[in-house]
């Protein structure tokens, strides 16, 4: 089974208010809860479900959601030294993707990781990797 990770927005949209992808982001976390998709995510993904949270002023949800993604992704992948390293690069290579975006790419490609499940159509421009959309994750 190929490990894949999980963008923040597949956590978020799963969690957050009506949207034509949230029940899409819902069958992918039950698919990882299940044992059916093996799937990662790293502590970025984590500090960014706070982030904005915290910005919302809505700590206890930001917490909860937070708490419920480490605990169905655990071990979360750390973001190391190694993988920032990586970073200047990447930048400079993928200049209209957002310093998030480039952690996790970053992280994937410490990892070996070539697939990511995101809405973001940014990461189709990275050669090497595999940008799944949530909307037809069952490709996964």
């Amino acid at each position: 089974m190929t490990t894949v990770f999980i963008d923040t927005a597949v956590v978020m949209y799963a969690a957050g208010a009506d949207h034509e992808l949230r029940e899409p982001c819902q069958r992918i976390l039950t698919r990882v809860a299940d044992g059916e998709l093996d799937a990662v995510v790293s502590v970025e993904v984590v500090q960014e479900i706070f982030h904005r949270f915290m910005a919302l002023r809505r700590l206890e949800q930001g917490a909860s959601i937070a708490a419920d993604t480490l605990d169905l992704f655990a071990p979360v992948l750390p973001v190391t030294h190694a993988v920032m390293r990586r970073m200047p690069e990447l930048v400079e290579a993928h200049p209209t993707l957002a310093a998030r975006d480039l952690v996790h790419l970053a992280t994937c490609l410490q990892e070996g990781i070539t697939d990511i499940v995101s809405p973001d159509r940014g990461f189709d421009m990275v050669p090497g990797i595999r940008r799944i959309d949530p909307a037809n994750a069952t490709e996964t």
